[in-house]
């Protein structure tokens, strides 16, 4: 093991030993960044594999320690674990090729299918950046008032979304119980 920048790392490795070449980096990511689906888990559960198990190119302390490092960090953790294990296998030039090996394939089909969703879907729905209930959500006063108290109690108090989905489920029952009406 080696950090590419710095041969200090107790790794016994000279700066600028590369793990892996560059096409290795390009090739590895952007396999995982294809066939990735299922989100973070999967994606850290590829790089372990692919770092730790089949390459060990990384010990599993330090992939442990990068994996609580990204959850630290705001943003998403499995492209920023991405970043890191290329960066330790190639160095800055393997950071930046593995980002966007990893970042690129799943933009490019996100483009593709929402290029062959809207180009399937009528125009007005295409131009309608809003959900269609929001006229009949905002049309009944009760409504309008749990909207309200739910954007205060998430925004204000900082108790998170949960609270807020159950508070407001609550109220909604309580007009249900009590003869109010309610969305159709």
């Amino acid at each position: 093991m080696c950090v590419p920048e710095a041969a200090d790392d107790g790794h016994g490795v000279a700066a600028g030993t590369w793990l892996a070449g560059l096409g290795t980096v390009l090739r590895e990511w952007g396999r995982i960044g294809i066939i990735g689906f299922g989100g973070p888990p999967a994606h850290i559960a590829l790089l372990r594999r692919l770092c730790v198990q089949d390459r060990e190119w990384l010990d599993a302390a330090e992939f442990e320690d990068a994996i609580a490092a990204c959850n630290l960090l705001p943003g998403p953790a499995s492209t920023e674990l991405a970043i890191f294990c290329a960066w330790r296998v190639r160095g800055r030039a393997g950071a930046v090729a593995g980002g966007l090996a990893f970042i690129v394939p799943g933009l490019i089909i996100i483009l593709l299918l929402s290029a062959l969703f809207l180009a399937g879907a009528p125009p007005s729905a295409r131009s309608s950046a809003r959900p269609s209930c929001w006229p009949r959500v905002l049309s009944v006063g009760w409504q309008f008032a749990v909207l309200a108290g739910a954007a205060v109690l998430l925004l204000a108090l900082r108790r998170g979304v949960v609270l807020t989905l159950f508070s407001a489920a609550a109220v909604g029952l309580i007009v249900a119980f009590a003869g109010g009406p309610l969305p159709r």
